[in-house]
Order: structure tokens, then sequence, then C-alpha cells
């Protein structure tokens, strides 16, 4: 008896050819993803090995050398008026991250990022908010986002009228509306030991180079069942079943 021969049908030949590229192009393509996130925990990491800088000496038009440039400065905190950036999560906990407005002796103001803060009972209470007083010295990091964020409306976020604000993006060229005063074009994250610091909950990058991998694997998983299953039903075509029902007859 003669094997049966490979049927696939063209239907399923054009889908296999098709999809089969694209779902290897999506599976490197994580793994470069991958090997992006490692170089830059390398040299976030290294530059937050150098000794801190004065704030006033950020070259602030260079932003692909500013990301995780640890800098130095005093000045006072802007306590009436602080931002909420919310759905932040820290250990399952539902909060905001705190952004204070920091006017530095220099004449520079610079929003702050002070970490995350649990909210209210309720999504109506707002947190209390640590008051710091007078000039204090603060270090941080400088932080450049590495995409734009995800917004749900192009509007601008407004209409609320008292302090702290909630809102779902750090858009400085509305907050420089709002406060009237002409601000550095990125946040600084505080580091450990600087006054006004709540809970730092920061990564390095948005998504960790472990799940770059995991996702490859699962497209490189999804291109071996393609092909599996283009095989499979390629020898299980009907028009064997029929030519091997008929040398059976006869």
């Amino acid at each position: 008896m003669s094997l049966p021969q490979f049927r696939p049908g063209w239907k399923l030949t054009v889908f296999t050819l098709v999809f089969t590229p694209l779902l290897l192009w999506l599976g490197f393509w994580q793994l470069d993803r991958e090997q992006e996130k490692v170089a830059l925990q390398a040299d976030f990491g290294s530059r937050g090995q150098r000794p801190a800088i004065p704030l006033e000496n950020v070259d602030w038009s260079r932003p692909g050398e500013l990301a995780y440039l640890k800098v130095i400065t005093t000045g006072a905190y802007d306590n009436e008026r602080t931002y909420l950036l919310d759905n932040r999560t820290y250990q399952g906990r539902v909060g905001y991250e705190l952004i204070s407005p920091f006017a530095a002796q220099s004449g520079m103001t610079i929003l702050v990022n002070r970490g995350w803060i649990a909210q209210g009972a309720t999504r109506a209470e707002l947190p209390q908010i640590n008051r710091i007083e007078g000039q204090v010295e603060i270090m941080a990091t400088i932080y450049v986002p590495l995409e734009e964020p995800f917004l749900l409306s192009s509007t601008p976020e407004g209409g609320q009228a008292t302090w702290p604000r909630v809102i779902q993006s750090i858009q400085v060229s509305q907050m420089e509306q709002e406060l009237d005063q002409t601000l550095a074009p990125y946040t600084i994250r505080l580091q450990e030991q600087s006054p006004g610091l709540e809970q730092n909950n920061w990564q390095t990058v948005n998504m960790l180079p472990e799940k770059h991998r995991a996702y490859a694997v699962q497209w490189f998983a999804m291109t071996f069942a393609l092909l599996a299953m283009y095989i499979f039903f390629g020898f299980r075509h009907p028009a064997n079943n029929t030519t091997l029902q008929r040398r059976t007859e006869s």
C-alpha cells in the first residue's frame, strides 16, 4: 500500500506562507527588544554609578545622554501645588506617583517624582501629602521616557480647581501653563535618603528583558504549531482518503 500524498490545498498553503514569516519576524523582533533592554539596563546602571553633577550643569538639549544621569541640587519644594500621577501600583496596591515642583537655587524649576503613595480609602479621598519645608538638598536621576505615554484622549487634562491634581500622564507644556512657570523638559526621580521621597517603585525599563524572551518563545511556538498543522492536514486531505478507499475496494 502506497503512502498518502502530501496535498495541503491552496488555501492552507497561502495561509501558511503568509503567517509563517510574520510569526518568525515577531519572534526575532522580541529577541531584538530583549537585547535592547539588556543594553539599556547596563547603560543606565553605569550612569547611576557615576558621581552626581550639579543640576544647573545639565545640557537639556541632548536627551539621549540624560537618561538616568545622577544630579544634585538645593532648593525648595512647592508644597501648595502637587500632582498625583494616577494608576500606579506597588506590591499589588493601587496609588499614585507624587510629582512636586522644585525651585532650585540656580533659578530652575523642575518636576520631582517623589515616588509612590497609596490612594485614600476611596477614589474620592486623596492621600495626605507630607510637606517638606525650607531649603533642602536632593539627589535624583533624570527620567527620559523611552516612548510617548498612551492616552485615551488627546484633549489636555484640566478642569481641576484645587490641589493636589490627579493626572494620567506628565505633560510638561500643560503643567507649565498651570504653574505659570518654565520647567525643565524632563522629571527627576529622587534617590534614597533625599528629603521628600515616599516609596521608590520605579524600574529601569517598562518591560523586563525576560518578558521579551518569553514573548519570543510564544511566537516561535506558534510558528511550529502552524507548520505542524500544515503538514498534518496536508496528509489528511480528503482526496487522500478517497484514493485510499478506491485502492482498498479494488
